[in-house]
């Protein structure tokens, strides 16, 4: 008769195992719930159905701004997707809105998509709002040092407030912190 002996480490590299496919699997599902949703200057989109009076299609975006909104936890896999949309459709604008009023969560690989995309930016002489930033993203942006190097008075309470943040920027009028509460 044999005896089937098992080795102390088994349930240890089990255990790793499915923890390393439960994180894939979570990276997965958060890319896949997070959506980046682009707005040009004079384009509309036909956004009927929606019962959101916030939404940015309602507003007049002017030609040389662009909105990026996203919607879900900015993780690995939704900042793959956002520097894959920003690669597709980037033009250049004189002003890039980010709103983040649904991102309720942002990692390190979030952070440096989006101290990449400023720097770039910077670079091009594009001015870069943020919008709407929730608690945890904010706090995250403070920490990393991210929050500086966009400007505390380019972080803004509402899409309506950067909207007009961007205009005056476009019209060469001077700027003024907007909504320096918001942050």
């Amino acid at each position: 008769m044999t005896k089937n002996i098992s080795t102390p480490n088994e349930p240890n590299v089990a255990i790793g195992v499915g923890m390393v496919l439960a994180s894939f699997l979570f990276m997965r599902r958060m890319a896949e719930v997070t959506q980046v949703v682009v707005y040009r200057g004079e384009e509309r989109l036909d956004d009927e159905g929606e019962d959101d009076p916030d939404r940015v299609a309602l507003r007049r975006i002017p030609k040389g701004i662009e909105v990026y909104e996203i919607d879900g936890p900015f993780f690995f896999g939704a900042a793959e997707k956002f520097k894959d949309v920003l690669a597709e459709v980037f033009r250049k604008p004189k002003v890039l809105i980010i709103r983040m009023r649904h991102v309720p969560a942002i990692d390190s690989t979030g952070l440096n998509v989006l101290r990449d995309l400023v720097r770039r930016t910077r670079h091009d002489r594009t001015l870069v709002l943020i919008s709407e930033l929730q608690h945890q993203p904010l706090v995250a942006m403070r920490r990393s040092g991210l929050l500086d190097e966009i400007g505390q008075d380019n972080v803004v309470g509402t899409i309506d407030l950067a909207l007009a943040f961007a205009q005056q920027h476009l019209t060469g009028r001077p700027q003024t912190p907007i909504d320096a509460a918001a942050v």
